[in-house]
């Protein structure tokens, strides 16, 4: 069998081997596969899918390219959380110090943004210094003396994954339940936490556009825990609307300092939900106690202090943040009710900003990106500012943030 014979035989909607994926995938990572051959093995996964052992496979695959941190590397209990991804979705940033300022320990493996969605490391990487490629013993480090440290996929964490994430983000094999499985439970379990929280963005600004497609996934990452021993808590929850008011890597790590600050809007709430609901597994409380100790350690500064702990841990200097040159705001033509803010105009907009990587090596601006300044069910009127461009030269961008907002 060669890389033809395999990339027929999944054209085909046949079952792959472990041989037969180790062949491909881990060709691909050594170099004797091409773009090209493993972007048309990636595009009949997307077609015709893979089965159940398939994916147990390619994780496996996934996790074993580097190396798994061992049970007994950090002490305290371990907890992990990750998000499929969805316009404004900067939860990383507010729930790992929320839970580090409560006790927890976790690290995570995150990847770049993957289409038009934002991607945690290009969030933290718009911070001036602030390191997310750490060595093993360094994130080891970083999680026992900090609670929380959050760095990509390196030569030693998942290599594999990095590689075909990087292909699948501009090759238009983006939207597959088997690739996205294997993608996040392999990152999860090379760091061997206990309890791993998926926040699985469902709507027309996430990978995952159907309820139908986003139980799939629950269900398949479940399985994949299960054949670890770990706990996976899968949650969905709604990406129609963008998540927060910011959008643009510098600009929701600000939104994200906010949060934890004390702003209280949408992405308030979920964070706070979500966080209660995996410090409840991981202490084996109630609800309520949990979600009390999550908005005390909020109300106290003590998840603003553990971020800029956290920030500083990884060499950033949030005080370097910058923003882009322009900020042109965006005035409404009409008059009424506003009723709906799109998230996939919006992401569409972020990544012609500059925002986002339309080939492989593009290089992101940071400093782009919208921030709204209305809400569903406000009350319009004439030339109201709907949301503020951040952009780097005096490009007109009118017409394409005007249909962002639905107003009746």
């Amino acid at each position: 069998m060669n890389i033809f014979g395999v990339i027929d035989k999944k054209r085909m909607g046949n079952a792959l081997s472990k041989e037969e994926l180790e062949l491909a995938f881990m060709g691909y990572l050594k170099g004797t596969v091409e773009d090209y051959q493993m972007s048309s093995l990636l595009m009949a996964i997307v077609i015709n899918g893979m089965t159940d052992e398939e994916t147990f496979d390619l994780t496996d695959l996934f996790l074993n390219s580097g190396t798994i941190i061992p049970d007994d590397a950090i002490k305290g209990t371990r907890v992990d959380k990750h998000s499929t991804g969805g316009i404004g979705d900067k939860t990383s940033l507010i729930i790992g110090p929320i839970l580090a300022s409560l006790g927890l320990k976790m690290g995570k493996l995150s990847g770049k943004g993957l289409g038009i969605t934002g991607g945690t490391i290009d969030k933290l990487n718009s911070i001036p210094g602030f390191n997310t490629s750490l060595s093993m013993q360094a994130f080891i480090n970083s999680v026992q003396k900090v609670g929380f440290a959050e760095c990509e996929q390196t030569d030693e964490f998942t290599p594999l994954d990095k590689v075909i994430y990087s292909l699948r983000s501009v090759s238009g094999t983006v939207e597959s339940i088997p690739l996205i499985a294997a993608s996040i439970m392999s990152k999860k379990l090379a760091v061997g936490a206990k309890c791993i929280l998926i926040d699985i963005k469902v709507g027309e600004g996430a990978l995952i556009k159907t309820k139908e497609k986003a139980n799939e996934l629950a269900s398949i990452m479940v399985k994949i825990g299960e054949k670890y021993n770990k706990k996976v808590i899968p949650v969905l929850t709604d990406m129609n609307v963008p998540l927060g008011d910011n959008i643009g890597n510098a600009l929701e790590v600000i939104e994200a300092m906010d949060i934890l600050k004390g702003k209280e809007n949408d992405l308030s709430k979920l964070c706070i939900t979500l966080s209660s609901i995996l410090y409840k597994e991981a202490m084996d409380v109630s609800i309520e106690e949990a979600t009390e100790q999550v908005k005390e350690s909020l109300k106290k500064g003590k998840a603003y202090d553990k971020f800029v702990e956290f920030v500083e841990n990884q060499g950033g200097k949030i005080s370097e943040l910058q923003v882009a040159k322009y900020i042109k705001p965006v005035k409404s033509n009409v008059k009424g009710t506003l009723e709906n803010i799109s998230a996939l105009k919006t992401g569409e907009l972020a990544l012609k900003l500059g925002g986002g990587r339309v080939k492989k090596n593009d290089e992101i601006n940071y400093g782009v990106g919208i921030r709204i300044n209305k809400h569903i069910g406000d009350n319009i009127k004439y030339d109201d500012i709907l949301c503020y461009i951040y952009q780097d030269d005096e490009t007109d961008y009118t017409e394409e943030a005007l249909k962002i907002f639905t107003i009746k």
